[in-house]
């Protein structure tokens, strides 16, 4: 960064010196006039038209700029900006042909004979194809694509031989720091000969094809930046030269080079020449440069200049206290490298500058700078559209470019593939290993099994194990929890949990400090410790050992079901309220749970439930509670009618899935405390039932039902668009595998555990109907259309194995 520059010139201060300053030369017609020098007298200032001065205040934002420029124009941009800079709209004649290149760029020779003789010196196109209507500006450009290479341009690659890379690191003359090619650059010994020969081509319309909704030009430019950013500057060149779009204008050229080249003052007014005119966003543009210009003082050991730019630059801003202490801060770093990692910055050769670029970018129009690989985000918005209506979409990584995707229902675990026999009475859950090489059950008959699920090398088929029986529990168990290494597992009974060691089935401790049923039993994500929680309203840490290590004051319900998010800042509770409250009119006859007007507010349309004589309502007391784990602080509370049975939380622990005893299962959004969906189509029921996520991304939502079906809905759209039968009585819990796609466990009453593939080869299943749900109207329908037999209709699947047939068992 060097020092101010005495004299400002055209439009914006620089700090080239006068004697390398490139003579002014302005096209008027076809014809060159010359201006007097401008190294006696200081070059004319441009009016401005933009009244910047005055859409900021307090400060003068112009002079401001001007004297707070420290920075030179370097490498591959200096030439092009003297040029820009220094044009004015009176013509010249240019200098002789018969001069030095060296001497034209220096501004020591008069004039050239003509246009031609440029185009023949320098080796470019033919006069014909060039267009010289450059302003007197770098941002004075004035079509917004259709801009063929300049002057300057093809100064600089003369100069340069190739364009050089900038600042913050470059490959192939374009920048690395992930942002896009800064020009137009020509090889002077092979692109102008080839661009030259190419014919431009001028379709009719300006859409792609006749009855095409897509604009030419905006695609030819999107595909000019794929180009670019890949490497393809070649083809980019031709491209421009038979479209005559450009990617674009020399005024976002020139922002763009400004930003990675760390040349603030042009940065600051590039933004007015893009179109940037709404006071909030220039105020936070500027900012976010003089706050990039102040850390790559202090990274250069510039303290009194980053000193004056914090006091006159930033301050002036009027920012949080907080940050402005933060910055200030800084200043005491020891060295570069600690003001790096304490202001969580990488530096001016790192990504910084692009970063910059592409948050300034959010204030720019998009059609004057074209968001980032915009090409790539438009197609992989196509394709995550079409996998979001893929009803059984399977496969995350199965996307092509050739043909729309589409997952068959052959893909998707609707087929009972092994049945394990084991238990002697009602299974209440299953939970597989994080590793998905295990599967955890437990019953009504106070055993848990370990199942071993492996496949058989270089086959699809499944090796199911009965692995481990741990028996010592004297009550029916309630749940089961593994934990995030698999080595241990908890289980509970009534109010008894004990901690398991999995490889040898020995319960290494029996904790007894509840003194009710205990539903909640959930490992922290790290593994040093669990919590439980019990209908004695009691919540509890323990460490991995099993001792105690707080113990919450009571909570305000009895707890049903306890989960914690994965990232383990949150816990989520659900169960009955200890105390309901019930509001009654001055009358006494108009009873109006507090729970009804919640569940309203959470989206959650209420209907009429029975009352005892007193007007409460035995339906209307359960809460969803999230708490913060660190502090044991409840966040919010929620209100809701009907028994809650179970809850389960996304991986990116911001939904939890919560059963609810009334026929629909409800996804919550935890940030906000809101309702997010509701799934609807299964029928009410009394039993405690586990539902689970499913599959890629967890776009499914499983759950069982009292009727012995599992049903499973689109996550997004809440659709319902498989019900699998195979219980011969209630389903009490299933859970997806999480090492397979498309595999999941389910258990019931019938003391059976079913696991769930897609249909084996050369087989075809009995495909029982296959049910969709309008959630509009509550209708159930048969998903076939009228008339119209599937591949899958009428065949028998084969038997399914079970453990006892199995002679691995």
């Amino acid at each position: 960064m060097g020092s101010e520059s005495s004299q400002a010139l055209p439009g914006i201060s620089s700090s080239i010196p006068q004697s390398s300053r490139i003579r002014p030369y302005a096209a008027v017609g076809p014809t060159w006039t010359p201006l007097p020098r401008a190294s006696t007298e200081p070059p004319h200032k441009r009016r401005r038209t933009d009244n910047f001065r005055g859409s900021i205040p307090p400060f003068d934002s112009e002079n401001h700029i001007q004297a707070t420029s420290r920075h030179q124009l370097v490498g591959s941009g200096e030439a092009a900006e003297a040029m820009r800079l220094t044009q004015t709209d009176d013509g010249a004649e240019p200098p002789s042909t018969t001069q030095s290149m060296q001497d034209v760029i220096n501004g020591n020779v008069p004039c050239l004979t003509s246009w031609r003789s440029i185009a023949q010196q320098l080796t470019l196109n033919p006069i014909s194809e060039l267009n010289p209507t450059m302003g007197s500006d770098p941002y004075s450009s004035s079509s917004p694509s259709r801009i063929m290479p300049s002057v300057e341009d093809q100064l600089v690659a003369v100069k340069n031989v190739h364009a050089k890379g900038l600042s913050n690191g470059s490959t192939n003359g374009s920048v690395t720091n992930g942002s896009l090619s800064p020009r137009i650059e020509f090889n002077s010994e092979h692109n102008p000969r080839r661009v030259g020969t190419i014919t431009r081509v001028s379709p009719p319309g300006t859409t792609l094809y006749p009855g095409s909704a897509t604009n030419r030009e905006q695609f030819v430019r999107l595909v000019l930046q794929a180009l670019k950013d890949i490497g393809y500057s070649e083809s980019a060149s031709v491209l421009e030269a038979e479209s005559g779009f450009s990617f674009e204008t020399t005024r976002v050229t020139a922002f763009r080079n400004a930003v990675m080249e760390g040349n603030w003052a042009v940065a600051q007014k590039g933004l007015l020449a893009l179109g940037v005119r709404d006071e909030d966003s220039l105020r936070a543009a500027h900012f976010l440069i003089n706050q990039q210009k102040y850390l790559e003082y202090l990274e250069n050991n510039q303290s009194t200049e980053a000193l004056l730019t914090l006091r006159q630059e930033i301050a002036p801003f009027d920012i949080e206290p907080a940050r402005l202490n933060h910055l200030s801060s800084l200043i005491m770093s020891r060295n570069p490298d600690d003001l790096r990692r304490r202001a969580s910055w990488d530096g001016a050769r790192g990504n910084s500058r692009r970063i910059l670029l592409d948050r300034l970018q959010q204030f720019v129009p998009s059609s004057t700078m074209v968001p980032p690989r915009r090409l790539d985000t438009l197609l992989e918005q196509a394709r995550e559209y079409q996998q979001h209506m893929c009803e059984y979409h399977m496969s995350p990584h199965d996307s092509s470019l050739y043909h729309d995707h589409l997952c068959s229902r052959a893909q998707f675990p609707t087929t009972t593939t092994h049945i394990l026999e084991g238990h002697a009475d009602e299974v209440w859950q299953v939970q597989w290993s994080h590793r998905g090489d295990r599967l955890a059950s437990s019953s009504k008959d106070q055993t848990v099994i370990i199942w071993k699920i492996a496949r058989v090398s270089n086959s699809i088929e499944l090796d199911c194990t009965l692995e481990k029986v741990l028996r010592g529990h004297i009550y029916p168990l309630n749940a089961i929890a593994w934990s995030p290494d698999d080595k241990l597992l908890l289980s509970s009974g009534e109010h008894e949990v004990k901690l398991w060691d999995v490889e040898s089935g020995r319960c290494i401790k029996t904790l007894t400090e509840h003194h009710h049923l205990v539903n909640g039993l959930c490992w922290l994500p790290n593994g040093e410790g669990f919590i439980t929680g019990s209908m004695d309203r009691k919540v509890i840490h323990w460490d991995a050992a099993g001792e105690v290590t707080l113990i919450w004051p009571l909570v305000d319900i009895r707890i049903s079901g306890l989960a914690i998010t994965p990232n383990g800042q949150q816990l989520v509770a659900i169960g009955l309220l200890a105390h309901p409250v019930t509001t009654v009119d001055e009358s006494g006859t108009s009873i109006v749970n507090q729970a009804t007007v919640l569940q309203v507010s959470a989206g959650v349309q209420p209907t009429a439930e029975p009352r005892s004589n007193n007007g409460n309502s035995a339906d209307m007391e359960r809460r969803v509670v999230l708490y913060d784990i660190a502090s044991g602080q409840e966040l919010w509370s929620q209100a809701l009618w009907g028994e809650l049975q179970s809850v389960k939380i996304s991986d990116d622990s911001r939904f939890a899935l919560i059963n609810h005893s009334q026929g629909d299962v409800m996804l919550w959004d935890l940030p906000s405390g809101r309702l997010a969906q509701r799934y609807l189509g299964r029928p009410k029921g009394a039993s405690y039932v586990r539902s689970c996520f499913g599959g890629a991304d967890s776009r499914f939502i499983l759950s069982g039902s009292d009727d012995g079906r599992i049903y499973i809905w689109n996550r997004r759209t809440s659709t319902l668009f498989e019900i699998l039968s195979g219980h011969e009585s209630g389903v009490n819990s299933v859970d997806w595998c999480p090492r397979e796609n498309a595999i999941f466990a389910s258990c019931g009453d019938d003391g059976t555990i079913r696991i769930w593939g897609p249909e084996p080869n050369g087989f075809l299943v009995d495909a029982s109907p296959v049910f969709s749900q309008d959630v509009s109207n509550g209708d159930i329908h048969n998903g076939k259309d009228d008339g119209v037999l599937t591949s899958l209709d009428r065949h028998l699947t084969p038997p399914p194995t079970t453990a006892k047939d199995s002679p691995l068992r």
